[in-house]
């Protein structure tokens, strides 16, 4: 695990996430709180997802949708669209599950019988946070959203475009831009995973690619 969780999360900090799980979907708001704390509960026992969705600091990027086709590239060709938190995919991929159950199993009717709580829990804390992350175009496909790392508009990037230098050099500015402290690319590159930085593994290969790659430009 990338992010590694070292305790289970507190009463108070599954609460909080409960109450923006369901102030933020539409498919929740009909969940009583206490008993999306239990689901959330739950699921913290059994895997990281739920510590991940609250406190991942790794950024992925939210496509846009451009002349019928998303697109990880800004309008301006210079680099790329809005970056988000991961945290918000790991929430769809949460949300869009337990409200499958909860909808499956008749929760409005039944309530949060232990039947309908396995089924609730199980439906997104068997997915290996890891492998979403290394994943992450594939996973936001799963649940209709359109999110990718920095890898992916890369490869984009080629398909699409004739002219790489651009865009190259606004690709390298964004990955600066989202980590947290002003420092070089080499730096940046072997920083400790443990450490739970901004960028994901794949992308800070992309950026030591752009800077001292065989086709890095010289200064």
């Amino acid at each position: 695990m990338t992010e590694t969780q070292t305790e289970t999360m507190t009463d108070d900090q599954l609460f909080e996430l409960a109450k923006d799980l369901i102030s933020d979907y539409a498919e929740l708001q009909n969940v009583k709180t206490d008993d999306l704390v239990k689901i959330l509960s739950a699921a913290d026992k059994k895997s990281d997802m739920v510590y991940a969705m609250l406190t991942s600091k790794y950024q992925i990027i939210q496509m846009e949708q451009r002349d019928c086709d998303w697109t990880p590239i800004n309008n301006t060709g210079s680099g790329v669209t809005k970056t988000v938190p991961a945290s918000k995919l790991l929430r769809d991929i949460a949300a869009d599950g337990i409200s499958y159950q909860l909808n499956y199993n008749d929760y409005e009717h039944n309530g949060l019988t232990d039947n309908i709580l396995y089924f609730a829990v199980n439906s997104f804390a068997t997915y290996d946070v890891d492998w979403i992350y290394k994943n992450v175009k594939h996973y936001s496909d799963l649940v209709n959203k359109h999110y990718c790392d920095f890898a992916y508009a890369k490869i984009y990037q080629y398909m699409h475009f004739k002219d790489h230098d651009e865009f190259e050099t606004g690709l390298l500015n964004d990955l600066c831009k989202i980590y947290d402290y002003q420092m070089k690319c080499d730096e940046f590159y072997i920083i400790p995973e443990d450490q739970a930085k901004r960028l994901l593994p794949c992308d800070r290969k992309i950026m030591w690619d752009l800077a001292y790659g065989e086709n890095a430009k010289k200064n």
